[in-house]
């Protein structure tokens, strides 16, 4: 049986037209995310409490549904004890997590904002953040 050189021809055209799409699409990246995606993340993460609270409280009269509401909300802001101002938002942050309270799996140990023109790296001693001037 033999292929034709015209069909052999074709087929390799096609093999390299999808791979230079392939490759093409993977170099021009996804880019910073559209408004659109920042919202649905935002609805998303609304949904999620809404929902949660509604599991939590579904046989509870309003007043104790309030109450859920606002301890929620108590419990969000507390994640940050200890840190709960002069955070710089859109910021990246190295945060050390160590063992929470009496009724919370963690809390932030330490945090370090993250500034341009630093390499950051773990410490020989395997537990600190170095840093030096690049």
């Amino acid at each position: 049986m033999r292929i034709r050189v015209s069909t052999g021809l074709a087929v390799v055209l096609l093999i390299l037209v999808g791979a230079g799409a392939f490759w093409a699409g993977r170099v021009t990246g996804a880019g910073p995310r559209p408004a659109a995606d920042q919202g649905y993340d935002a609805g998303h993460a609304d949904g999620l409490r809404e929902g949660r609270a509604e599991q939590a409280t579904v046989n509870l009269p309003t007043t104790d549904k309030a109450i859920f509401e606002s301890g929620y909300a108590a419990g969000a802001t507390d994640v940050f004890a200890g840190y709960d101002g002069g955070w710089d938002h859109n910021a990246p942050y190295v945060i050390v997590l160590a063992p929470g309270g009496p009724g919370a799996t963690y809390r932030i140990e330490s945090r370090t904002r993250l500034e341009p023109g630093v390499d950051y790296y773990l410490c020989p001693d395997g537990h600190e953040l170095c840093r030096r001037p690049r």
